[in-house]
């Protein structure tokens, strides 16, 4: 592999100049700085990102904490993230913590020394909230809701407004009856609950399945929503995956969406357009999210003022799986 050396025997500069003219600095002139950087091409010279590292006091890399990565929400966010990083000249590593042994893979992220966390690991046990506080390393929560656990830098998004939107649409669809399919009472389930109450409905707790954020899940809980007696004319599904479960089960049973069921999601995962039918979900904007979390994280690793976010607003859109509450 090329040094630096061999580029300044070949350029005729010293190492010194050759490391100025990489690095950008320095007063050198046009021609010398453009026969070093033909040299470096010549032999593909690559820098040694350790070296580098040690000299700045920064890797330059920055560790990604996921709940999971078989719910594409998580999925997508470290694909967007990567991007993110590219663009400015960072690296991510990546990991999930919503198993056993996630304790022991913050461990080892901070052993890489990584120069900072984001953290979109959705609802954190104390155990793990606090082994991530135990690290000493800057961190930003990224679609952070709020809860007991205090932290420094988040960037959070209105997830009562997300809940309060996918109740809205539905009444405005003439729904009166209504399941909620959730793997945790967080705020998106309050808002949806709420606004109900605020027009008059009480949603029942025998229309309320709890289970896991995954597509098995949501359809055991979608066949037993939908083999009741009195079944819901509408499903909110606190999260796509689970929205696409209670699809899958209004279709083993033979119901008609939405024309039988209207089924609303959440997190609008790019697959949900191609869904049958499409989802109506909520939207977070995670591109713009994680740029802003990336860019907070910047600044408290440079010491600098960290500056606050409003919460990013929720948006619905309306697909195929919602239509007008069926006659009955």
């Amino acid at each position: 592999m090329a040094t630096i050396y061999d580029i300044a025997r070949m350029a005729g500069v010293t190492p010194t100049t050759v490391s100025k003219v990489l690095a950008g600095k320095g007063s050198i002139s046009a021609a010398t700085r453009e026969r070093v950087m033909q040299y470096a091409r010549e032999l593909n010279y690559q820098p040694n990102l350790i070296a580098r590292s040690l000299i700045k006091g920064r890797t330059d890399v920055i560790g990604l904490v996921l709940h999971e990565m078989s719910n594409l929400f998580y999925a997508e966010i470290a694909e967007i993230a990567e991007r993110l990083a590219y663009e400015r000249n960072l690296r991510i590593f990546v990991t999930t913590i919503g198993k056993s042994e996630g304790q022991q893979l913050l461990q080892d992220l901070a052993l890489r020394r990584v120069d900072g966390l984001i953290i979109a690991a959705g609802t954190i046990s104390p155990e793990t909230f606090n082994s991530m506080s135990d690290l000493h390393i800057p961190a930003v929560y990224c679609f952070w809701e709020a809860s007991e656990q205090q932290v420094d830098h988040y960037v959070a998004f209105d997830f009562q407004q997300a809940g309060r939107l996918a109740a809205e649409h539905l009444l405005e669809l003439g729904h009166r009856r209504f399941g909620v399919v959730s793997h945790v009472q967080h705020s998106r389930f309050t808002g949806f609950k709420e606004t109900l109450l605020q027009n008059g409905i009480s949603l029942d707790d025998a229309y309320i399945q709890w289970g896991e954020s995954n597509l098995e899940s949501g359809r055991v809980s979608g066949h037993k929503l939908l083999t009741m007696p009195e079944r819901p004319t509408a499903i909110f599904a606190t999260n796509d995956m689970s929205a696409m479960g209670v699809l899958s089960a209004a279709w083993d049973l033979g119901l008609r969406v939405p024309q039988d069921i209207s089924i609303v999601g959440h997190d609008d995962n790019e697959i949900t357009a191609y869904t049958t039918p499409p989802l109506t979900t909520i939207r977070i904007d995670k591109p713009a999210m994680l740029a802003t979390s990336i860019d907070v994280l910047l600044s408290a690793i440079d010491g600098k003022p960290v500056m606050t976010t409003p919460s990013f607003p929720a948006r619905l859109m309306t697909r195929q799986s919602s239509g007008p509450c069926p006659e009955e």
